[in-house]
């Protein structure tokens, strides 16, 4: 797991000047940090990370874990490893966390609050102190009498509670490179004409030839400007590779923007193993890479089948309740953005046409549509797996998934993160977002993030107004 950071968005995280920032492996300052049970349902093992600092949980938040353990999601499963990680540190000190005891990381402990909730200051703002998020807030106050505290949570609700009664409150988020700035996998880059000109005459270039002490990561793209020149080029060890001037048409599918055809590149190249697409609505995510799956399955023959996985999550607050039928027809409203890909990728837009493709490529073992809560125990070897709708995976789930993958196979994440579902998941704090953060650099990797919308005009107005 990456470094991990509490966003500077509380008041003073540790003594120190305004929006000082505590992260893992990087602190000096001794921190005191109350942690709420959503941090330790998104990260069941942060608390074994900090280092310099004095941890406490309140007995509440191991009893809403108690509440969560039997639950058979991701939920349930990040409950049963926080509690595991507690229970082991108990065991390895003496049987009790009543008094703190270290974690292992340099200068910092651990220990389970019981008293020193302070009630009546809750009740006199309000706030009713049986309510198991006011009770987190009522030890955190408690513990301000020892130093200054920050409450740790992914709960908006509660942090802004807290900071209300004049606790520190942060969220718990990855921490992310370039100071904080989301990385999009291309950028442009003003060069000399005469670096064009090498380019365009050997294929490649050295990255220092065209600006000394420039950083790009492995696999990311630019487009070098030399005044009326230019070039798309791409990242491959040391050198900048310059892109073919056809773009690949995979499934007969055209790329609309340079951003779409960066995709491509990444994800019709055997060596990319991994592949972040992130995007609002309407940028081609999903279309790219259901194309990109059908003409390496059934035309090249390079992967065997193309694997489609959906987290079960409903838009909104509406679940759809239980549906009837076989798990075919339970899981077809699910699937049915994929079907509309297939739509858009047959000839005229034919529904019929798309619907026989599908259940040919079925039958033929060349495609499946399957719910992501499948996948656990699974050995996938020689396939394209695509996981659509990304951003509503736990980033626990990540490490299940990617677990999964045997040799010759290629993972696709497609995501949207304005369009997050699941509680307890942000913009930082979702699958897609700690993927970007720990493989950022790796060969093996690539990530483009989507900015134009292609689907229709309205859509794209929708994107930008609403």
């Amino acid at each position: 797991m990456t470094d991990l950071l509490l966003s500077a968005d509380a008041a003073a995280l540790v003594p120190g000047p305004l929006g000082t920032e505590v992260q893992a492996g990087k602190s000096s300052t001794k921190a005191r940090l109350v942690i709420d049970t959503s941090v330790l349902i998104a990260d069941p093992t942060c608390v074994l990370e900090f280092t310099e600092a004095d941890i406490i949980i309140p007995l509440t938040v191991v009893e809403e874990l108690d509440g969560l353990k039997s639950r058979s999601d991701d939920v349930g499963r990040s409950a049963r490893t926080a509690l595991r990680t507690l229970e082991e540190l108990r065991v390895a000190h003496g049987g009790s966390l009543a008094q703190p005891v270290p974690t292992g990381a340099p200068g910092a402990t651990l220990q389970i609050e019981i008293n020193n909730i302070r009630k009546h200051l809750l009740i006199e703002h309000g706030l009713d102190p049986s309510i198991p998020d006011n009770r987190i807030i009522g030890a955190a106050i408690g513990q301000s009498d020892f130093g200054p505290t920050t409450m740790v949570s992914n709960d908006a609700a509660l942090r802004i509670k807290a900071a209300h009664l004049g606790v520190s409150a942060a969220e718990h988020t990855l921490a992310r490179r370039n100071n904080d700035r989301p990385a999009i996998g291309w950028s442009t880059i003003d060069a000399a004409p005469e670096a064009i000109d090498a380019l365009y005459a050997a294929g490649g270039i050295a990255v220092e030839s065209v600006s000394p002490g420039l950083e790009i990561a492995e696999n990311e793209f630019a487009v070098l400007h030399a005044g009326s020149q230019s070039a798309l080029v791409r990242a491959v060890g040391n050198e900048m590779v310059l892109l073919p001037r056809s773009a690949p048409e995979p499934w007969g599918l055209r790329p609309r923007n340079k951003e779409q055809r960066f995709a491509l590149e990444l994800l019709l190249d055997p060596d990319i193993k991994v592949i972040a697409l992130d995007g609002r609505a309407g940028t081609g995510k999903t279309l790219l890479a259901i194309a990109a799956g059908l003409e390496q399955v059934v035309e090249q023959r390079r992967y065997d089948r193309l694997a489609v996985y959906r987290p079960l999550v409903p838009v909104g607050r509406a679940d759809v309740g239980f549906l009837p039928g076989g798990l075919d027809e339970k899981l077809d409203p699910w699937m049915a953005a994929i079907h509309d890909a297939v739509v858009a990728l047959t000839d005229m837009g034919s529904s019929h046409d798309a619907g026989n493709l599908v259940d040919e490529l079925t039958e033929r073992g060349q495609l499946s549509l399957e719910s992501v809560t499948f996948l656990r125990g699974r050995s996938l070897q020689r396939q394209i797996v695509l996981i659509d709708e990304a951003q509503n995976l736990e980033p626990t789930t990540l490490r299940t998934i990617l677990t999964r993958v045997g040799e010759g196979t290629k993972v696709i994440f497609t995501c949207d993160t304005s369009q997050i579902d699941a509680p307890y998941l942000g913009e930082s704090n979702n699958a897609l977002s700690v993927l970007a953060s720990a493989f950022s650099g790796q060969r093996c990797f690539g990530h483009i993030t989507l900015t134009a919308c292609e689907r229709s005009d309205v859509a794209s107005l929708a994107a930008e107004l609403l």
